[in-house]
């Protein structure tokens, strides 16, 4: 506790000594107030008379130590001096809209007061110096707005910074001004609250969740996407077998991995063109709209705008970008192309690298300014009820209008999002049938599940397994629909469902209930496909590619008779 005094009254006192404020004039009132003399007031001191007869008439600038001794001798606390010597925050500056970042400080033993001034300090980039003189009176500055412990060594402190510190419309300035307290302190960003006046100077997102869906014709149910793997191995023409199969088992999109730029054997124009090919091709023998979300990201910006085009030339409808690799002020860049050439943005892979440094509910908000249309988040079902709490929090950050603060949420700080389009949440990864039921009562039916795992590692195939994910989904909502709870009912659905799908019980068979896992491309039990088994380059493969005998035609389940009995566990 001594230490933690002495942490107190030195920041205190540091600050003072910096101040452009008249502090021998303070002190000359103080020992009027006392009745004490100067000769007193520096034997109190231990100091000589005429070094506090030059302090208290201005002509030099006292040391800490000194300071100390004569606040020491006069018996004024710190934050005494501290309140007499801050001149009073003009009206004016007061009401000029700031942005409000909430930091915290784990593990600490400062004092609420003392962390507070410590990060103001270092937001403000230093104490004061000769500037402050020359400033007008009403130039809004940087305050501290609130200091409190939260817990056992633990200290929030919000900052507010005038809106006129950040550039219009800029991801990188917002994080350079909120991220200035960090610099020696040891906090962490927590949160931030952007005021409407900056709000729209942000484009946003350029289609958003209602457009996404209303270009695929996909409403009523969540839609179901497959990342293709493995990452390497795969020709580009098997590549595009692979989007296919995954396309005409049932999902609404196939994805590039985020690790699969453009490598040996599997060049990004090759990639584009099979993968273009097969969705095409999937739509066309489904009836249904399908696309594949291409991976563009690349070493330069300039490099990233070509392979847009590419695929725009292919007339593909989704691009996707690691964005925690290429930048906020690429990611803006190309958000930008994205929206002027038709296509979805869709913020993948972002979660590995920004994870420990922005919280994910931080992370999605500033995905959503920028002009992601689509962001990959983390799944409810990992961890335990916090987890899903906080996911809840990252879900209304994408797709509500506003917010109010919820710590459990993560929202330290109100919101509201000045009209932006609602972002599609891609819940993953690594969900297969199981996990359904549950993931659509923690997040509803506006989301993307990714359940590539699942369908890559059906024994039976690819397209069976996609199938399996898709048949699952159908039979949730529809139950749904008609009344039932999907957390009590969910697990009779799916068994009920998998009578009249042959995938969907061997899915139920071979995947566990609550394990998250990662399937390979093929499992033991399929047929390992070769080139030679690859229709030509700009032919349609109709009749598909698997016989219709492997996997069964999608139907929706049929609710069972009065007189046939319920499925039990042994069915």
């Amino acid at each position: 506790m001594y230490a933690v005094f002495l942490i107190d009254i030195w920041l205190c006192l540091h600050h003072i000594c910096n101040m452009d404020v008249n502090l021998g004039g303070l002190l000359k009132q103080i020992l009027q107030e006392k009745g004490l003399s100067v000769t007193g007031a520096a034997q109190l001191a231990g100091i000589s008379a005429s070094n506090l007869s030059r302090i208290l008439n201005g002509q030099v600038n006292p040391a800490f130590t000194t300071v100390l001794e004569i606040v020491r001798a006069l018996g004024i606390p710190p934050e005494q001096m501290m309140v007499r010597l801050l001149p009073e925050t003009p009206q004016a500056a007061a009401s000029v809209p700031a942005m409000q970042v909430v930091l915290g400080l784990e593990n600490t033993e400062l004092s609420a007061r003392a962390a507070g001034d410590l990060l103001l300090q270092a937001a403000q980039g230093g104490p004061a110096g000769w500037a402050g003189r020359y400033m007008a009176a009403d130039v809004p500055a940087v305050r501290l707005v609130d200091s409190q412990q939260v817990g056992t060594r633990r200290l929030e402190v919000v900052v507010a910074f005038p809106h006129t510190l950040l550039e219009a419309g800029s991801i990188a300035s917002l994080l350079s001004v909120a991220s200035s307290a960090l610099a020696g302190t040891g906090a962490r960003l927590l949160d931030v609250a952007v005021p409407e006046i900056l709000l729209r100077t942000f484009s946003g997102p350029m289609l958003g969740l209602r457009t996404v869906q209303d270009r695929f014709n996909k409403h009523g149910r969540p839609l179901l996407a497959c990342t293709i793997r493995p990452m390497q191995g795969l020709s580009a023409r098997m590549y595009g077998r692979a989007v296919y199969e995954a396309l005409m088992g049932g999902m609404d999109f196939t994805a590039d991995p985020t690790l699969l730029h453009s490598v040996a054997g599997n060049n990004w124009r090759e990639r584009y063109h099979f993968a273009a090919e097969a969705a095409a091709a999937a739509s066309r023998d489904s009836n249904e709209r399908k696309n594949h979300m291409v991976n563009i990201t690349a070493a330069t910006v300039e490099e990233m705008e070509e392979r847009i085009e590419f695929a725009r030339d292919y007339e593909m409808d989704t691009a996707l970008v690691d964005t925690a690799a290429i930048g906020w002020s690429a990611l803006q860049s190309v958000a930008k192309l994205c929206g002027q050439q038709g296509l979805a943005l869709c913020a993948m892979g972002n979660r590995a690298l920004a994870g420990d440094v922005l919280p994910e509910q931080l992370h999605a908000k500033l995905l959503r300014l920028a002009g992601a249309d689509v962001v990959s988040t983390g799944s409810p079902l990992r961890g335990n009820v916090s987890n899903r709490r906080y996911m809840a929090g990252v879900f209304n950050t994408l797709r509500e209008d506003a917010w109010e603060a919820n710590r459990e949420q993560g929202h330290y700080v109100a919101q509201q999002m000045a009209a932006h389009a609602a972002v599609f949440p891609a819940v993953g990864g690594g969900h297969n049938p199981w996990h359904f039921p549950r993931l659509l009562d923690a997040v509803g039916q506006q989301m993307i599940v990714q359940c590539g795992g699942a369908a890559a590692g059906h024994p039976a195939s690819l397209q069976a397994g996609a199938h399996a994910c898709r048949v699952a989904m159908e039979a949730l909502v529809q139950a749904r629909n008609e009344g039932q709870n999907l957390t009590v009912d969910g697990r009779n659905i799916l068994l009920r469902a998998s009578k009249y799908s042959p995938e969907l019980k061997q899915a139920l068979d071979s995947f566990q209930d609550g394990s998250l896992l990662f399937g390979v491309v093929y499992g033991q039990a399929a047929a390992r496909p070769t080139e030679a088994s690859v229709v030509a380059s700009g032919v349609n493969p109709s009749p598909p590619i698997i016989p219709p005998s492997v996997v069964t035609p999608f139907k929706r389940p049929e609710a069972p008779s009065p007189s046939a009995p319920e499925p039990t566990h042994e069915d």
